[in-house]
């Protein structure tokens, strides 16, 4: 099984990828100081991942356990790097108008966050199989959605956010909140790809 296991090495570092495309991206929407260094190696990052993404694909799978954990993780990894495109394109929309303000910037920065901590948790939860990481990201996955309904409480009360800004932020919100659920998807069939490869 030792072909299983650097298969699912090479997905958990697909995953690790898509983290750190994710964290450009989200260094840029963010920080004001970021500028367009910060969108190219975020975008260097998220080519690396869909050219790797097809390279894997055209891999033939050796056995059940390595269709499924291959099939499964590189449509979350893929999605990840949707989200990454997404992520991007706003960030690239942001540069021509003014940062958001503190009281917007710190709710978008926690969602965005722990968003990014999940993915992170996941690749480490595929690669180790240990149940212990499993459940850490499964018991944090609700902080996001936690963290999404403040930013959009704060949205609902205050009448004089820009309206731009705002569906802005609303799209930031649900493409993080997409981040975290992908994670919790890899996480909880992390402990089945290494009973798979036992």
């Amino acid at each position: 099984m030792s072909g299983y296991r650097a298969l699912v090495g090479e997905l958990a570092d697909l995953v690790r990828l898509a983290h750190s495309a994710l964290g450009g991206a989200t260094a840029v929407l963010t920080d004001p100081a970021a500028g367009h260094d910060a969108i190219a190696a975020a975008e260097k990052d998220l080519a690396e991942l869909r050219a790797r993404i097809e390279e894997d694909s055209a891999t033939a799978l050796d056995g059940r356990p390595g269709v499924v954990v291959g099939v499964h993780v590189g449509c979350e990894a893929e999605a990840l790097g949707q989200l990454v495109q997404r992520l991007l394109e706003a960030a690239w929309a942001r540069q021509e108008r003014k940062p958001y303000g503190d009281r917007l910037l710190a709710p978008l920065r926690g969602l965005a966050g722990a968003a990014l901590d999940l993915v992170a948790q996941a690749a480490d939860a595929l690669e180790s199989g240990a149940p212990e990481g499993v459940t850490h990201v499964l018991t944090e996955l609700p902080d996001t959605g936690r963290r999404q309904r403040l930013l959009y409480e704060l949205l609902l009360r205050d009448g004089a956010t820009d309206p731009v800004d705002a569906a802005d932020l609303v799209l930031l919100a649900c493409c993080y909140q997409q981040c975290a659920d992908h994670a919790g998807a890899i996480a909880r069939h992390a402990a089945l790809f290494a009973h798979a490869g036992a």
